[in-house]
């Protein structure tokens, strides 16, 4: 690869292209750049050896089209190596120097099950089963080729030490630990470091999962009444939505639908960067023209941007910004998060209360990676209280 491209490297792709073990746990916080370099590290295996079979997956379709694959994809064209025929978006590869970087969920298993690779990522691997990475072992049986060893790597967050990776493949042998955080990589901007670090003043366990990246636990989390769920009914007795506004924060969306006092939420939109003018194209483009009756509730701190919007033809209004009454309103319901919503999904799976110094809880959640979770809050909050009942929820 050399020869061809000059690519900067962090130090987390220089250690993990020296794991010679079959199991390769890459365990970060935030940022810490182990993605990019998991992404840099495939790309160039596959130009170095010809007639690999390469996986990439993630727990569910959406969320891997919105990570790992973009991720791949972007640094292709980053590189001047993406072709358009090249990728098969029927099935979901891109064929690079007659290799096969294979992306692919286990939304259902069944797709698997007569798939080998060479090298299998697992991105946000703490998402799978601990079944789930069994299954995918056993698929980690294409012939090798010359000097190479067939091997699975695990990206992921250090989010709860009662997990399966930590139960189970910490002390296991073949396998070959790599420990990274923020400081790994020299791409972030200070910005985003003061806020990572900010966290220390709030929360001890989000500061050492994020910043330090260490094992955490969920004793902190402020939802943990949820799992997930594969689909929605297909009917529903009303629909209201829920909006959060951002700009270098992603601008987060979420759709709300009602059927029978049941709640059943669809993340519709989570960019940054939209500026109020491109917020509404996108808001023309999600909601048809026909539903724009449809109530939206929106960060009543932006009156400014909510007037603006309903100028534009949406029936807006600034939503209850009572934070702790509408965490609990939530947390008093059962939570079933439907698969389309990775982001949604990423969020509450490490939403977490402050604490003090001593480790007491408050009743103050940590600002920090609670976009489209905002917009749940005000979606339902708001409409609850208007509408005088409770519902159970569920999330598309």
């Amino acid at each position: 690869m050399s020869n061809l491209l000059k690519i900067k490297v962090s130090k987390v792709f220089s250690q993990t292209i020296k794991a010679k073990s079959k199991i390769v746990l890459n365990i970060g916080g935030a940022r810490s750049g182990k993605s990019y370099a998991m992404a840099q590290l495939l790309i160039m295996k596959a130009l170095n050896y010809p007639g690999l079979n390469i996986g990439i997956a993630r727990k569910t379709m959406p969320a891997l089209k919105m990570t790992a694959r973009r991720l791949v994809l972007d640094l292709l064209k980053q590189y001047g190596l993406y072709q358009t025929s090249a990728f098969n978006k029927t099935e979901n590869y891109y064929q690079l120097n007659k290799s096969r970087l294979q992306f692919f969920s286990l939304d259902d298993p069944e797709k698997i099950k007569s798939t080998e690779f060479n090298y299998l990522w697992l991105e946000e691997a703490t998402d799978f089963t601990y079944q789930d990475y069994l299954v995918l072992l056993t698929r980690l049986s294409a012939p090798t080729k010359e000097y190479l060893k067939n091997q699975i790597f695990l990206t992921l967050n250090p989010t709860d030490i009662n997990c399966w990776i930590a139960k189970y493949l910490l002390n296991q042998k073949d396998v070959c630990l790599i420990k990274s955080t923020y400081k790994d990589n020299k791409f972030l901007s200070k910005d985003y470091i003061e806020t990572l670090l900010s966290l220390k003043d709030y929360n001890k366990q989000a500061y050492k999962i994020f910043a330090l990246g260490e094992w955490g636990s969920s004793e902190t989390l402020i939802y943990t009444n949820w799992q997930m769920a594969e689909q929605a009914p297909n009917s529903y007795d009303e629909i209201f939505w829920g909006l959060d506004f951002g700009f270098n924060n992603p601008t987060a969306l979420v759709k709300i639908f009602v059927k029978d006092k049941i709640y059943f939420i669809e993340e519709k939109l989570y960019k940054t960067h939209l500026t109020n003018t491109l917020l509404i194209e996108e808001l023309k483009t999600i909601i048809p023209e026909q539903e724009r009756s449809q109530i939206i509730y929106a960060d009543s701190a932006e009156p400014d941007r909510i007037a603006e919007i309903s100028s534009a033809g949406f029936n807006i209004k600034p939503a209850l910004k009572s934070v702790l009454d509408g965490i609990m309103f939530v947390k008093s319901c059962a939570l079933n998060i439907i698969k389309v919503s990775p982001n949604l999904i990423k969020e509450i799976q490490s939403y977490s209360w402050k604490t003090t110094l001593n480790g007491q809880l408050t009743e103050d959640p940590i600002k920090y990676n609670d976009h489209a979770l905002d917009a749940l809050r005000y979606g339902l909050y708001t409409h609850k209280t208007h509408q005088g009942h409770v519902a159970q929820i569920s999330f598309i």
